[in-house]
């Protein structure tokens, strides 16, 4: 009887979780305060169901779920960043920014990021962020490349959440692109990092931009984002 009870539980922690991953805005956008209560709710339920069954293993099956519910609410709160339809615009076509770096087609596929932002540079939970990046492509050609753009959001070295990858593919050229997200309730105050990194099948560049995330009384404050540019640190 707890075995089928606990199948039941399992199912309608998926379902709730699903929910809260999914949720969208009526105009399209990802609706990312019901995407973080979901899945802090679907993470509680779903280890509520994992403590539960410990506790079966232990004894105790109403510590060991308590104990599951906890645990699981925190992971599921803070895997709770949502990524909207990004923009994206053309800054140098292929001419301009083969110039700009005196490519030459023997050198090979080339990529450069140029300009790495959080914007704003201090935020507080619930605030929308823009992560903005400035690259060029280099193939040496006319004909588009497939390419991954990662997002990942990183404490100390460490991810705080999966990283975001947009897919597609440009041609050779100079481009900016944007996209915005929520930081989660759950996210702690301190300094958090946005690594991003372009890369093609023959060529990549990474590049780091910190950004803070603080408390609503100290949200005023203003706060430096290291930038590179070409190799060299500016400050935002």
């Amino acid at each position: 009887m707890i075995r089928g009870a606990f199948i039941i539980f399992l199912a309608l922690a998926l379902v709730i979780s699903s929910i809260g991953c999914a949720t969208t805005n009526p105009n399209g956008t990802p609706n990312t305060a019901a995407s973080t209560a979901g899945g802090a709710v679907g993470g509680a339920l779903l280890g509520a169901g994992l403590g539960a069954l410990i506790g079966l293993a232990t004894g105790n099956v109403a510590r060991g779920a308590m104990i599951g519910a906890l645990a699981g609410a925190g992971a599921g709160a803070l895997a709770g960043f949502a990524y909207a339809k990004h923009q994206e615009k053309v800054l140098r076509d292929r001419q301009a920014a083969e110039a700009k770096y005196s490519y030459q087609p023997e050198q090979g596929e080339k990529v450069v990021i140029e300009e790495l932002e959080v914007a704003p540079s201090m935020v507080t939970n619930g605030d929308e962020v823009a992560l903005n990046t400035n690259f060029t492509v280099l193939t040496g050609n006319d004909q588009p490349v497939d390419m991954v753009i990662t997002q990942t959001i990183t404490s100390q070295g460490k991810p705080v959440d999966k990283p975001f990858e947009d897919k597609g593919s440009r041609k050779s050229g100079s481009y900016g692109v944007s996209y915005s997200t929520k930081i989660p309730a759950k996210v702690q105050p301190g300094t958090y990092a946005l690594v991003t990194r372009v890369k093609t099948a023959k060529a990549m560049d990474e590049k780091t931009c910190e950004f803070i995330v603080a408390t609503k009384a100290a949200s005023n404050q203003r706060e430096m984002c290291l930038v590179s540019v070409n190799g060299i640190q500016l400050n935002n």
